[in-house]
């Protein structure tokens, strides 16, 4: 593989902004940092003092551009993979919802598989399984005949057939009082992410204190505030084991919302996801996800009954509506790259600007669009 070295960037490193600064790759990782950089044998690019920020790691995604994770090809997850690099998307966990067992099965085979061929865009890092053990109050756009109480056995048949690439699982806590279901699964090395769930606080905490690390899309699809049942997202709000998803499209959270979370939280503990349908990347119409009918509109995604159906959000609007709340840049990029790189245990080697780490980069214009992707040194191109 050429060296690539990057000149002239104002470069967000894991501890601090460097202007006019140098990047060097070699054999995929970031091998130097600095100023007045140079070498005989790399390519090298002038980004004339353009932002070199990490790559985005969208942890939470179904699909995108006409494709789902539950269509269980090749073709699917590789559109899905060229769309997001497309937006600043180096790497990413595929997504499941609750649909019938062998559906979900035949998922879970397919990005096992998937990984292995590799995809020519974004890398996928391993599967997120957004229920069946989820609860029918609080399902969102989850098909509620398929929903199904937390089962061991089952959960290793996901992740043999899987071949042991699941990253997240998600539950509703309630659905698991003793707590066994979310230690079973832990120490296997699969992260608990807590969320369409109607628990209450002490339903939710249990779940914490057993090993869930995880908020399934904050403050959608779980039991809310009220200042004599704190519910789920009180829960969420106190406790700083928890990582928060949220999904910044200002559909799904209000602009306020969103400010209170990050409040609360800190900018170490939110984590900014797509939960992107395959209508993303496309216009209004008619689709469906998950084998049920949505309809977007205005870029809202809805089911029949009126519920969001995911989003047609991308990473790279996500972190421009964030610094839109006043939240410098340097902060925005560790909730798109650094904390889910850390939430899913891939934080040696992802999520942010460090010599040894992968180059997995994006070069940003003045207005945050993407104007380059580096996905493991290698420089995207459709």
């Amino acid at each position: 593989m050429k060296n690539l070295l990057l000149k002239h960037g104002e470069i967000y490193t894991q501890n601090e902004i460097i202007y006019n600064g140098d990047l060097l790759i070699s054999n995929g990782k970031i091998s130097s940092i600095g100023k007045n950089l140079s070498t005989n044998d790399a390519e090298v690019i002038d980004l004339k003092g353009k932002k070199i920020v990490p790559g985005f790691i969208d942890i939470h995604i179904h699909g995108g551009v006409g494709h789902d994770t539950m269509d269980a090809t090749y073709e699917a997850l590789n559109a899905i993979s060229i769309h997001l690099a497309k937006h600043g998307v180096t790497s990413f966990c595929p997504t499941t919802m609750t649909m019938d067992i062998p559906y979900i099965l035949n998922a879970l085979k397919n990005i096992n598989e998937t990984m292995k061929k590799k995809t020519a865009g974004a890398q996928i890092l391993g599967a997120y399984v957004e229920g069946p053990f989820i609860s029918k109050e609080h399902k969102g756009a989850q098909d509620e005949k398929y929903i199904i109480p937390p089962d061991k056995n089952l959960f290793d048949e996901f992740l043999e057939i899987a071949g042991g690439n699941i990253k997240v699982i998600a539950l509703a806590p309630e659905k698991d009082p003793d707590g066994s279901f979310v230690e079973h699964v832990t120490k296997k090395g699969v992260k608990v992410s807590l969320g369409h769930t109607n628990a209450t606080y002490e339903e939710m905490k249990n779940g914490v204190e057993h090993g869930a690390t995880i908020a399934v899309h904050t403050y959608n699809g779980m039991k809310g505030l009220h200042h004599r049942e704190p519910g789920a997202l009180g829960e969420v709000f106190l406790d700083d084991r928890i990582y928060s998803e949220v999904i910044s499209d200002f559909i799904h959270t209000h602009p306020a919302s969103v400010k209170i979370l990050i409040k609360i939280k800190g900018t170490d503990k939110v984590i900014l996801i797509s939960d992107a349908m395959p209508a993303c990347g496309l216009g209004d119409g008619e689709y469906i996800f998950g084998g049920q009918k949505v309809l977007v509109k205005e870029g809202v995604a809805k089911l029949e009954n009126g519920s969001l159906a995911g989003s047609t959000l991308t990473l790279d609007k996500a972190l421009a509506n964030i610094t839109f709340l006043g939240v410098p840049l340097f902060e925005a990029c560790k909730m798109a790259s650094l904390n889910p790189a850390k939430a899913i245990g891939v934080d040696n080697r992802k999520g942010s600007i460090k010599v040894g780490k992968d180059a997995d980069i994006v070069v940003l214009n003045n207005d945050l669009t993407v104007y380059m992707t580096i996905i493991e040194g290698k420089v995207f191109k459709e």
